[in-house]
């Protein structure tokens, strides 16, 4: 699934680079904080651009093959959009994303279900050198729910269980 992701005006950017490490997920919470404080944009939007952030940097995490010996960083972007929050993800890994359906009572395979959730859009795309981007939009106005269900509650709620 290569996708780029539309091409929007850019209103601000955050931007990162980050080891990967378990400490990595705490400070893009903080870089969101930060990104919220600084733009205009509605608060009430943050939890869930919080969350996603999150959740890419998590699999960052769990599926880059760490070198002894050696410093791996990844960079994450926040982009301020015109009614959205973009967020990119870059990687070493050549792996594409691939959006699982849990087993019940799995303990993981839920991160790309919550993106899926949360965001207008998202995907993926290789980087001409080496790696991977992985993108996602999230509103930053509430959106009509997909298919009469309101996913972004099911999102929300698998993502406050996975930080417990």
């Amino acid at each position: 699934m290569a996708r780029q992701p539309p091409a929007l005006p850019i209103l601000d950017r955050q931007h990162l680079r980050l080891v990967v490490t378990e400490t990595a997920p705490r400070l893009v919470r903080a870089l969101t904080d930060q990104a919220f404080h600084l733009w205009t944009a509605p608060r009430s939007a943050r939890p869930d651009v919080r969350l996603v952030a999150t959740e890419l940097v998590t699999n960052v995490l769990q599926h880059t093959t760490r070198t002894t010996g050696h410093l791996d960083v990844f960079d994450i972007v926040l982009d301020l959009l015109p009614g959205a929050v973009r967020v990119l993800v870059f990687d070493t890994s050549r792996d594409m994303p691939i959006r699982r359906t849990p087993k019940p009572g799995a303990e993981s395979s839920r991160g790309l279900l919550v993106v899926s959730g949360l965001a207008r859009d998202w995907g993926a795309f290789p980087l001409p050198s080496a790696g991977k981007a992985v993108w996602a939009d999230i509103p930053l106005s509430a959106e009509d729910p997909k298919d009469g269900a309101d996913v972004r509650m099911v999102a929300r709620v698998l993502g406050a269980v996975r930080e417990l």
